[in-house]
């Protein structure tokens, strides 16, 4: 994740992912890459995070069963949504800047 947004600040100059539009169009490589990397953050099976979520929450529901519900939704139901939408925002939407169309795409 660190990697690609690193990848975006280089040939967008800018790490504001509100300033920066139609990656799609610009980079289809990075695009594609995020996609991938939004995957591997909603904690899909066989992940990394969806391990680790796993084993926090089972401790969790033992140590305080009521809240853990709560917090279990908040933190990935409504912070899943924003994180997506941002960056889906950022992919697919058409790009309003006058910037040329020749960013290094991902090789």
């Amino acid at each position: 994740m660190f990697f690609l947004v690193d990848c975006v600040q280089r040939r967008y100059f800018s790490r504001s992912i509100v300033e920066i539009t139609g990656i799609l169009q610009k980079t289809p490589n990075l695009a594609l890459a995020i996609l991938n990397m939004l995957g591997c953050y909603a904690g899909l099976p066989g992940t990394l995070k969806f391990t680790t979520e796993f084993f926090i929450f089972t401790a969790f529901v033992e140590i305080a069963p009521l809240s853990s519900f709560f917090i279990v939704f908040v933190a990935n139901c409504l912070g899943l949504i924003a994180f997506h939408k941002v960056w889906f925002n950022a992919i697919y939407s058409v790009s309003t800047k006058d910037d040329d169309l020749s960013k290094l795409d991902l090789t």
